[in-house]
């Protein structure tokens, strides 16, 4: 029978395949563009709003997996020079506070993208598309990356921080 904990991990695994497929098409979309534009075709003039897209949707998406194999920036400067005890006190708090700020952006991202639905809002540039449907993503992502913050805060308290485990029990999918 499958945890819940290991089914989160295992779709935590997913979000880090899936950023790497979209910087795959974007590179090869890009590429096409600048090959057809060196032999004087007009490119695809959709090729920027595609890559903005696309940069949006793979922070999202693979925010909450990088998290979680502890590969995110932090600036441990201060974390590193204290001992012990005031150390994992000072991480319970860190972690406490990640989540908070991700549990905010996943409130207003979820207010401003069901604001753009009711109001079908629409971005008109290169192609037309609902605005929803991008914005969509940051309470999606958001979502993901806080119940990854929660899990670190609980560990955390529970004296298992993530800097402590091995690569292998960090849960990393390839």
């Amino acid at each position: 029978m499958w945890k819940p904990g290991k089914i989160f991990d295992q779709l935590l695994v997913v979000t880090g395949v899936i950023p790497g497929i979209i910087v795959a098409l974007l590179a090869i979309g890009v590429a096409a563009e600048v090959f057809a534009r060196n032999f004087g075709l007009t490119g695809f003039y959709w090729m920027l709003e595609v890559v903005e897209y696309g940069l949006l949707t793979m922070t999202m998406v693979g925010a909450a997996y990088v998290l979680s194999i502890g590969r995110h920036v932090a600036v441990d400067l201060v974390l590193n020079a204290l001992p012990p005890g005031p150390r994992a006190k000072l991480q319970i708090c860190i972690n406490g506070l990640v989540v908070l700020v991700s549990g905010v952006f996943v409130y207003y991202g979820l207010l401003t993208t069901h604001l753009a639905y009711v109001e079908d809002s629409t971005l008109y540039k290169s192609f037309d598309i609902k605005e929803w449907i991008p914005m969509a993503v940051v309470p999606g992502g958001m979502a993901l990356f806080t119940i990854e913050a929660i899990r670190q805060f609980v560990r955390s308290i529970a004296g298992r921080d993530i800097e402590r485990l091995s690569n292998a029990e960090r849960r990393e999918g390839f």
